[in-house]
């Protein structure tokens, strides 16, 4: 259904409200969705509080959409926290990049420069940089935000002041038009912001880090095939997570809405007519009236006392006789009968506990995380020390050298704004982590514990 008015109007598709507003040449964009479900795949921009903006994903909400999967997932938070623990090693140090004598292979020299480590910490770069660093694991890209020093207006030499982390979801590219770079981007609290409360600055030039006074930049992961924002690298595992944390909260409901019933008796009608009868001939013997409640009130003292029998713990391991006779009215056999109700229960949970060790073992690949270093029990086992030892070493040769050049730029940019000479370098350090075997046996974890 749509309604319009002059060049605004609003299509109602049934499961979600879009507006939109005719250009000149009578073609529309979307220019908000009023309602969760929508998906901007096929628009450049919508138009939010007057600003064309490049969406962020489906729904323009690719933040929250991670946060909400993460969030349900039992070891995904969990799992990020290693992740970002794992590359973050024990934080951020200068060093100088150097060469061995032979040349054959470079190495970092790392060393302490007093000048540039307060100038850092004046803007609290361990607290920055972790938040870049989690921003990163999350969705592969984080914001921040360039300040520069007020010392150009009088005459003194131009510096960087600040370098804030922006949360990843509260920023947006501006459209600047089809294949033409963006040039601004815009903060606001994403994606429905407020009239008013948003923000728009230039982007950060790395070329002249001193032109803007306040300016935005974005890091990223390079996403194949994909324009202006990074994309998770565990996007194509996130319907296992989703299907993972499905888990708990329907083994919840079936435990409260599931049949509580165990056994079906059948009792013979002739047991039941006969009752009938002693209770005619009992009243009449006694001159008061029969009741169809007397009979109803002897069967639920027959099931009560017939329950009491069969259940509880002085009853485990009795078992029950019960006879069978021929009714000739009935022309059948006639007796009582009990009849065990299988509700598959135990095949019903293994099906699910089977659909999450599926969805674990995906989430797994997806994260890029052995399964020794996520603590991911697959299988029921857990990982060795000697193969979360191989593991690590592996992790830190081949999947820390990216996230280090990302998160630590931003802040090298920093120190060569206001350094230009220094030749310092920032890196994330790790200790190097060497088998038990090889330690010295008073300096081993066990003998430290």
């Amino acid at each position: 259904m749509i309604r319009r008015s002059g060049n605004f109007g609003f299509i109602d598709t049934g499961d979600k409200v879009m507006t939109f507003n005719l250009n000149a040449r009578q073609t529309w964009a979307p220019s908000s969705i009023m309602l969760s479900g929508g998906y901007f795949s096929g628009y450049d921009y919508r138009s939010v509080n007057g600003v064309n903006i490049i969406p962020y994903g489906a729904d323009d909400d690719l933040p929250g959409y991670v946060d909400r999967v993460l969030g349900k997932f039992y070891a995904g938070e969990g799992i990020m926290a290693k992740k970002v623990g794992l590359q973050w090693g024990e934080g951020p140090r200068l060093f100088r990049p150097e060469v061995t004598d032979g040349g054959e292979r470079f190495f970092r020299a790392w060393c302490v420069d007093k000048a540039v480590e307060a100038s850092l910490q004046g803007v609290s770069h361990f607290e920055q940089m972790h938040r870049c660093l989690v921003d990163l694991a999350h969705t592969g890209g984080f914001w921040v935000k360039f300040t520069r020093s007020r010392g150009g207006r009088i005459g003194l030499p131009g510096k960087l002041a600040k370098v804030e982390h922006v949360p990843v979801g509260r920023v947006r590219f501006v459209y600047a038009g089809q294949d033409v770079p963006p040039t601004e981007a815009v903060v606001g609290d994403f994606p429905n912001p407020k009239q008013g409360q948003m923000m728009k600055y230039p982007l950060f030039n790395p070329s002249e880090p001193l032109k803007h006074a306040v300016s935005l930049a974005y890091f990223q992961t390079y996403s194949y095939n994909k324009q202006h924002y990074a994309v998770p690298q565990f996007m194509g595992a996130a319907e296992w997570l989703e299907l993972a944390a499905t888990l708990a909260p329907t083994l919840a409901a079936y435990n409260r809405n599931s049949s509580a019933v165990s056994l079906h008796i059948e009792s013979p009608q002739s047991y039941w007519d006969s009752m009938e009868q002693k209770l005619r001939d009992y009243c009449e013997r006694t001159k008061q009236p029969y009741t169809q409640e007397m009979l109803e009130k002897c069967k639920d003292e027959a099931m009560e006392a017939f329950a009491a029998s069969m259940t509880g713990n002085k009853n485990a391991g009795k078992f029950m006789h019960t006879s069978l006779y021929f009714n000739a009215e009935a022309n059948s056999f006639e007796g009582w009968k009990i009849t065990p109700v299988d509700k598959k229960i135990k095949e019903y949970i293994d099906s699910q506990v089977a659909i999450c060790r599926k969805a674990e073992a995906a989430a797994t690949s997806g994260f890029g995380l052995d399964p020794a270093l996520s603590n991911l029990i697959l299988d029921t086992k857990l990982g060795s020390g000697s193969e979360k030892l191989y593991s690590l070493k592996v992790y830190n040769a081949t999947e820390t050298a990216i996230p280090d050049m990302l998160v630590c730029r931003p802040f090298q940019i920093f120190i060569d704004a206001n350094f230009p000479n220094s030749g310092l370098r920032l890196g994330l350090y790790r200790s190097v982590v060497e088998a038990e075997k090889n330690v010295n046996p008073e300096n081993r974890v066990k003998a430290n514990a």
